[in-house]
């Protein structure tokens, strides 16, 4: 299957022409360009905005966006219109019609409009149903509705040469904003655990440059025509695998960029608009170290051709660390989380929403509270019932009267979260302000420039301090930070095992490993790669990859699909609602064993009557299985295991696992990809046995009997309080008598 090929059936884009020498004609859904889908605008005033992203890389010479909209039969022609602008330039205006209320629009783009950057695009709509002055703005039949989920751009680009710079490598070759070819080679002499390490090094750098779109990594013995490459290899290695001129970097460790020659006409020519990137070293420990400060650059210097490469200081990092991660314990401001002051205005201002992270396994205890606390200010003449909503993750939590008339200050306004209504991973915190004025009489002047309301960045997020203990497994969690490899940023408490040395096991681990690195936001500095199973050498974190049949089977036993031929398969039946059952209450938890106490809220909630089966036969073609289970032979570690019937099948699942919809649809422990389905259809269980991971603390299980059964723990500290208070009047009796004996002697 060939490079194009790959990309037709793994990349999002529908590619008309691509041809990186000359001109392309890329088609491509607006959904891969914004997160975006279907949008209804109501009111008689509204508007819906995203950005079309531009890389410096390609220059549009032509852009075309196809969209499609419904709008209400209730409105008036005259004066209701839709209208589409690129940065702040109205493009197109739309009539809306009520006896056609269904249309498609084709909106042509000038090239001078769309620059390097982050392009806003924005639809504006002005609806009504009457011609009266005295017109409800919020009435129910103003409305249209824009099938975004459908809408396309058509661009016709150019592409950009590429600097002799190594600086490029963080500012033009691998960029957020390139939404049209994402494609890289990695070049390897061989399969050794020090190459392999060095290009999951390189795809790390490489993925966490595109931030969160993914990047079309292949791993192979040679340099590959029409796309980018990267030549990994020792001084001793690097002449052979060229097989042509190509950038030398300095002597000892380096990097070096250039342009990738290509064959054409029987002479070998220079592609311009290609990049050849060199890493090398003399031997496999300078070659590490000029993979690491590919993976670490991130400024745009140095800006010559080739750079050596003295010293890579890699800074400290602890565990449970992530981009843009809170740990227990601490307090954060508004300004710290990147939020600067913000002020609310208007009557349906836009919500401010807050991004908190936490790790995946930190113990969500309900006993324990997140405290928010809030300065803020709000202006004078609102009507009373003005208020700022508080919600969490799309659900309300809480609300802040805005009562006074007179408008009011409040210095440390405080708002208690229970932990448990947060979720491992991404939390949004968000604060919508509903602004009321104090006369909306529709046919009398409404006073709108009085509703502000702001919130200051000092204001502060709260965290309690709560230990790390979690009930594995959870596939899900793997997709948030990479939990468990992912504990420590830099992986150095896990490993890589290729039960096959091929290039499409490599391949796989190297696109998982790329995928784990964008979610952390780190690149795997402390990670081990090993070519075979061995149990004194993998009591770590293990990322196992490699087909059915060449899986160890001390391994493999222990996997929810276990065996070859049959295969060992356990599926549920009957799913119910588990009841709630009393645990056995211990007051010092066993935290060497993993069948400690169980923290209340992570209980099932779901009971399963499990059939189990041996069955002959294999994964067939079209499969790929993700697997996570308890390490064979250390209780504390977890093995994820990546596998297929065939080669091809084991490099198309871990690309497939770059796919949101691949990801949402992960749970358990089982995940199960036909890679046949166009959308990648996905099929997900809990099957095998639980365990737990973490230390709980000393005394988890008292807490958990407090939550659970807050009546009979009253009674009881009551109960203790009572004979604690007979106990001091018994002493006091007794000091008494005993003060009073000589006298009475």
């Amino acid at each position: 299957m060939t490079c194009l090929k790959m990309l037709l059936i793994i990349c999002p884009l529908v590619t008309l022409l691509l041809d990186t020498a000359m001109a392309a004609t890329l088609r491509i859904p607006l959904k891969k360009i914004a997160p975006v889908q279907d949008h209804q605008l109501r009111g008689s005033m509204d508007n819906f905005n995203f950005t079309i992203p531009i890389p410096e890389r390609w220059r549009v010479s032509k852009a075309t966006l196809h969209f499609s909209y419904v709008n209400s039969s209730a409105l008036i022609p005259r004066n209701s219109r839709l209208v589409f602008t690129v940065n702040e330039q109205p493009l197109a205006q739309v009539r809306l019609n009520p006896d056609t209320p269904e249309g498609e629009v084709t909106v042509p783009i000038p090239a001078d409009l769309l620059k390097t950057g982050y392009n806003p695009c924005s639809f504006w709509i002005a609806q009504h149903y009457t011609d009266e002055q005295c017109e409800d703005p919020f009435a129910p039949e103003l409305w249209t509705w824009l099938k975004l989920g459908e809408a396309y751009f058509i661009f016709e680009l150019e592409p950009v040469p590429v600097p002799r710079r190594v600086s490029a490598v963080a500012d033009f070759l691998f960029d957020p904003r390139n939404i049209f070819d994402t494609r890289v080679n990695l070049a390897l002499p061989e399969l050794t655990p020090a190459y392999l390490k060095a290009a999951s090094l390189i795809a790390s750098g490489i993925a966490l440059r595109y931030e969160y779109r993914m990047p079309d990594i292949t791993v192979s013995q040679g340099l590959q025509p029409g796309i980018d490459n990267v030549l990994i290899a020792a001084g001793k290695d690097l002449t052979a695998i060229a097989a042509g001129p190509a950038p030398v970097p300095p002597a000892g460790p380096g990097l070096a960029i250039g342009h990738l020659p290509e064959k054409k006409a029987e002479a070998v020519v220079e592609n311009p608009h290609l990049a050849l990137i060199v890493a090398s070293g003399k031997d496999e420990a300078e070659l590490e170290t000029a993979c690491k400060a590919f993976a670490a650059l991130s400024y745009p210097l140095p800006d010559s051709a080739a750079t050596r490469v003295a010293n890579v200081k890699l800074p400290e990092v602890g565990e449970h660390m992530l981009q843009k991660g809170l740990l227990p314990g601490k307090t954060y401001t508004l300004a710290s989380l990147g939020i600067r002051t913000v002020e609310f205005r208007n009557i349906a201002p836009p919500p401010l929403n807050i991004d908190l992270r936490f790790p995946s396994d930190l113990f969500l205890s309900p006993n324990t509270f997140v405290s928010v606390i809030l300065h803020m200010a709000y202006d004078a003449a609102m009507r009373s019932d003005s208020v700022l909503n508080v919600r969490l993750n799309g659900k309300f939590i809480s609300g802040v009267r805005l009562d006074n008339p007179k408008g009011d200050y409040f210095r440390g306004y405080r708002v208690d979260i229970p932990l448990s209504s947060f979720k491992a991973g991404m939390n949004q915190l968000g604060f919508e302000a509903e602004l009321t004025p104090l006369h909306t009489d529709k046919c009398t002047l409404i006073q709108t420039e009085n509703l502000r309301l702001t919130i200051f960045e000092d204001s502060t997020v709260i965290l309690p301090e709560v230990p790390y203990w979690i009930k594995m497994p959870q596939l899900d969690l793997f997709f948030q930070d990479a939990f468990p490899i992912g504990r420590w940023p830099d992986m150095r408490e896990a490993a890589v095992v290729l039960t096959e040395k091929s290039l499409p096991a490599a391949n796989a681990a190297v696109n998982v490993l790329a995928l784990c690195a964008q979610k952390i936001g780190f690149p795997p500095f402390g990670l081990t790669w090993l070519l075979n199973y061995e149990p004194e050498k993998t009591r770590k974190d293990l990322l196992v990859a490699g087909v059915l049949p060449a899986l160890p089977k001390s391994v493999l036993e222990k996997a929810p699909i276990a065996g070859i031929d049959p295969l060992r398969l356990v599926f549920p039946q009957m799913a119910r609602p588990q009841a709630q059952t009393d645990e056995p209450i211990r007051f010092w938890s066993a935290t060497t064993l993993t069948t400690a106490q169980t923290p209340q809220n992570l209980a099932d909630v779901r009971a399963l009557s499990p059939v189990a089966s041996d069955l002959s036969g294999v994964l067939g073609p079209g499969r790929a299985a993700l697997m996570q289970f308890q390490h064979p032979d250390a209780a504390d570690r977890t093995v994820i295991l990546l596998t297929a019937g065939v080669p091809e099948d084991l490099l198309a699942g871990s690309r497939a696992l770059w796919n949101p919809m691949v990801q949402g649809g992960c749970r358990g422990d089982l995940l199960l990809v036909n890679l046949q389905k166009p959308d990648f259809e996905t099929l997900s269980h809990l099957i095998g046995p639980s365990y737990f991971l973490g230390n709980p603390g000393r005394m988890p299980v008292v807490h958990n009997f407090i939550n659970s059964h807050p009546i009979l723990a009253l009674a009881g500290l009551l109960g203790l309080l009572l004979v604690l208070c007979a106990l001091i009047l018994r002493v006091l009796k007794r000091r008494r008598k005993q003060r009073l004996a000589p006298s009475q002697g």
